[in-house]
């Protein structure tokens, strides 16, 4: 008897609940410039070279030791603990980006002229 009584008071319930309704998917657009920097930076190398030098210790086993540096042409913006290696670009990479040493890409919408970034005209 309770089971039953339990069912016929979800079928009730379930009765009073509408249903919901469709609706039209929204979806944010991304803007490309935004884009092609975020997949350009993250194909971007890291600069971080490494070199092993032998130290002089008390144990054999851990004269080795492995530190990491700034390639040649990039620079070190974060810290010695932290590196964080970008490319340096002597030409004006302003409306694109340095993504190797002396390499601009200029980003989308944009064409290089006399070594800048320059707006496509249409």
């Amino acid at each position: 008897m309770h089971l039953t009584s339990t069912l016929i008071g979800l079928l009730i319930c379930g009765l009073g609940i509408e249903l919901p309704t469709r609706t039209a998917a929204q979806f944010w657009s991304v803007d490309p410039v935004t884009q092609w920097r975020k997949e350009a930076l993250a194909e971007r190398g890291s600069g971080i070279c490494y070199r092993t030098l032998t130290v002089e210790t008390i144990n054999p086993n851990s004269r080795n030791r492995q530190f990491s540096y700034c390639c040649d042409g990039y620079v070190n913006k974060g810290t010695s603990q932290n590196l964080k290696c970008e490319p340096i670009c002597s030409e004006d990479c302003s409306n694109g980006l340095c993504l190797a040493p002396e390499e601009c890409e200029c980003a989308p919408g944009y064409y290089r002229s006399n070594k800048r970034c320059r707006f496509v005209l249409e």
